[in-house]
C-alpha cells in the first residue's frame, strides 16, 4: 500500500483525493495539509486535515509517508520552495498538480501530476480570476497559431484548447515537435476540431490555402528565430522568416478579415542591440502599421523557464552529465517567467487590446543567472561547487548583461491595464512613416543576399 499526503485542502486537493479513492490502485490517502487554520482537524471525504505545511515532517514520520502530493495550484514559487525543501530535506518522494490547466479546466487529473521542476519554484500565482472572461472571449472562435511546436506556441495551443473555441488551427513547419503536439492534444482534446498544419509562414501560396480552411477569427502569430548567436551569425534568416513572415502573415490576416492578430514578442526588441532583436521590433511595428479593421497588438516579455535551447534545459543537461555548469557572466541577469503564466498573460492581453497597442508582461524581479543554476543544482540533490562546478565563459556576440524590457520613451508612455501584471504603451524605436518602403528595399537586398547593407539598412534606416 502507498501512502500518501496530499498539500493542499482546496479544490485540486479534493479532485486528487477523490481519482485515487475511485481507482482503487493500491494507494491510500491518510491526510491533508493545508496552512488555513481553521480547517486543521476537520474532514473531507473522511480524510484529516493534519495541519500547516511545517507539519509536514512529523507527519510523514508518524505515518510513513511514501509520496507527498502539492495540490495548491493558486500558490506561488516561493511556497511551493518551502515545501520541497521540508521533503527534500527528509527525503520524502514529491510531486505536483501542473497549475494552469486545471484551473481553466476546474479539475485536477491523476494523470497530469508530474515531478516538481525549477519553473514551479520560480513561477507566480495563476489568476483564477481570468478563466470566465476568456472562455467568453474564445466563445464560438476560430484561432490560428504559428510557431505551434515551439515552447510558447505549444502553451498556447494547450491552455486555448481548454477554453473549447469553435476550432484550433496549428501552424509549424517543425514536423517532429507537430507530431508530439499532435498526439497530446488530440488524447486531451479529443471532442475539438484541430487542424495541424506543416508549412512555412513565409509561403504565401501555401499560408493562403490555410487561411481558406481554417478561417480564423484570431491569430497568435508565436513563429520566430529567437537565438541571438545564431542569428547574428544568419541575418538573411533573421530577415526572412522574422519579418517577411509576420508580413506574409498579416496582410493575409487583413485580406481574410480576421478579427484580432497578436504578435508574440520579446525583451530583446527594447532598445535591440542584435538582429534578433531588431528583427522583432520591426515585427511590432508592422502591426502598428498595418493596425485597422485588423485589430494588430504585440506583447512582450522576457525569457521563459524551459523553453527550447533556453538555460534551463542547457543546465539541466550539464547537471545530469556531472558537470561544469556554464554561466557566461557573474553579474549576467535575465527577466523570467514560466511558459504557462507567459501564455496565460499573452491570451489576457490579446483580450484587453483595441489594436495598435505594445502590451508588456511585469516579470517580476530579474534573476541572476549565477542563483537560478545553484538553485537547479540544489533541486538535484547536489551541491554547488561541491559536487557541481560552475565555471564562467564570457559574454557572447550580441547578448547584454541585463535585459529590459522597453525604452526610455516607452517606458514615459507606459500605462496599467486591468490586469496588474500587465502594462500597455507603443512599440518606439522603429521608424514607422518610411518602414513600407524600407521593408521593400530589405526584400531586394535579401535576393542578393548581401548581408552587410541588410544590416546597414535595419540599423541606420529602419530604426531610429
Amino acid at each position: 500500500m502507498k501512502k500518501i499526503l496530499i498539500v493542499g485542502a482546496g479544490a485540486a486537493g479534493l479532485d486528487v483525493l477523490n481519482e485515487i479513492n475511485k481507482l482503487k490502485n493500491g494507494i491510500k490517502v491518510l491526510g491533508f495539509i493545508d496552512d488555513d487554520p481553521k480547517k486543521k482537524n476537520t474532514l473531507i471525504n473522511g480524510v484529516k486535515i493534519l495541519g500547516g505545511r511545517n507539519d509536514i515532517p512529523k507527519k510523514v514520520s508518524k505515518l510513513k509517508i511514501d509520496e507527498v502530493i502539492i495540490a495548491i495550484p493558486s500558490a506561488d514559487g516561493e511556497i511551493i520552495s518551502e515545501i520541497v525543501k521540508l521533503c527534500t530535506k527528509i527525503k520524502v518522494k514529491f510531486k505536483i498538480v501542473p497549475r494552469v490547466k486545471e484551473i481553466i479546466e476546474g479539475k485536477a487529473r491523476i494523470s497530469t501530476i508530474r515531478k516538481v521542476q525549477v519553473e514551479d519554484l520560480l513561477g507566480r500565482p495563476v489568476v483564477k480570476t481570468d478563466v470566465e472572461g476568456l472562455k467568453s472571449f474564445f466563445s464560438s472562435k476560430s484561432v490560428l497559431i504559428t510557431g505551434a511546436a515551439g515552447s510558447i506556441g505549444s502553451e498556447l495551443s494547450r491552455q486555448i484548447c481548454a477554453y473549447r473555441p469553435n476550432g484550433v488551427s496549428l501552424v509549424d513547419r517543425w514536423e517532429n515537435g507537430m507530431f508530439e503536439l499532435q498526439t497530446e492534444l488530440k488524447k486531451l482534446f479529443p471532442l475539438l476540431k484541430l487542424n495541424f498544419y506543416i508549412a512555412d509562414i513565409t509561403d504565401k501560396q501555401r499560408m493562403s490555402d490555410i487561411f481558406k480552411i481554417a478561417k480564423p477569427n484570431y491569430i497568435y502569430h508565436a513563429a520566430a528565430y529567437k537565438h541571438v548567436p545564431l542569428m547574428e551569425e544568419n541575418p538573411t534568416e533573421a530577415v526572412k522568416n522574422n519579418i517577411f513572415g509576420t508580413l506574409n502573415m498579416a496582410i493575409l490576416a487583413k485580406k481574410n478579415r480576421v478579427e484580432r492578430f497578436v504578435i508574440v514578442s520579446t525583451d530583446k526588441a527594447a532598445n535591440p542591440k542584435n538582429i534578433m532583436g531588431a528583427t522583432k521590433l520591426i515585427t511590432e511595428g508592422i502591426g502598428k502599421m498595418l493596425n485597422g479593421k485588423t485589430k494588430f497588438m504585440s506583447v512582450r516579455f522576457g525569457n521563459v523557464l524551459g523553453s527550447y535551447g533556453s538555460v534551463v534545459p542547457i543546465f539541466q543537461k550539464q547537471i545530469e552529465n556531472g558537470g561544469p555548469v556554464t554561466v557566461t557572466d557573474k553579474k549576467m541577469t535575465r527577466y523570467f517567467m514560466t511558459i504557462p503564466e507567459a501564455a496565460q498573460l499573452i491570451l489576457k492581453a490579446a483580450s484587453l487590446g483595441k489594436g495598435g497597442e505594445l502590451f508588456v508582461l511585469d516579470m517580476g524581479k530579474p534573476v541572476k543567472i549565477i542563483d537560478l543554476a545553484e538553485k537547479m543544482i540544489r533541486l538535484s540533490g547536489l551541491e554547488p561547487d561541491k559536487d557541481i562546478k560552475i565555471i564562467f565563459t564570457g559574454i557572447r556576440r550580441g547578448e547584454k548583461i541585463n535585459e529590459k524590457l522597453f525604452n526610455r520613451d516607452e517606458r514615459k508612455n507606459l500605462a496599467k491595464t486591468l490586469d496588474k501584471k500587465i502594462f500597455i504603451t507603443q512599440s518606439m524605436g522603429i521608424n514607422i512613416e518610411t518602414l513600407s518602403e524600407n521593408i521593400k528595399k530589405l526584400g531586394n537586398l535579401l535576393k542578393k543576399g548581401d548581408e552587410d547593407k541588410i544590416r546597414k539598412i535595419i540599423w541606420e534606416k529602419m530604426l531610429i
